[in-house]
């Protein structure tokens, strides 16, 4: 899968700097809406290679309700 969320938080944090050394608030809050993008994408990628883990584990000969017990799901 593309995309590193280490690059990610390192990226937040950049901008994060940026925000704090930006001139007028309008820019600050740019910045730092940047920062907590780069964040969610940090979280959602690892999210992602998680769940791409957990089904590249199963063995696709098993009836589908095992699908469920790997990713921890449960019944509403």
């Amino acid at each position: 899968m593309p995309g590193d969320p280490n690059e990610c938080r390192v990226n937040a944090i950049c901008h994060l700097r940026l925000a704090d050394g930006a001139s007028n608030a309008e820019t600050r809050e740019s910045f730092a809406v940047l920062a907590q993008t780069w964040t969610r994408l940090a979280a959602e990628l690892e999210s992602e290679q998680a769940l791409l883990n957990t089904l590249s584990e199963l063995e696709f000969g098993q009836p589908c309700y095992v699908l469920p017990l790997a990713l921890r799901l449960k019944a509403a």
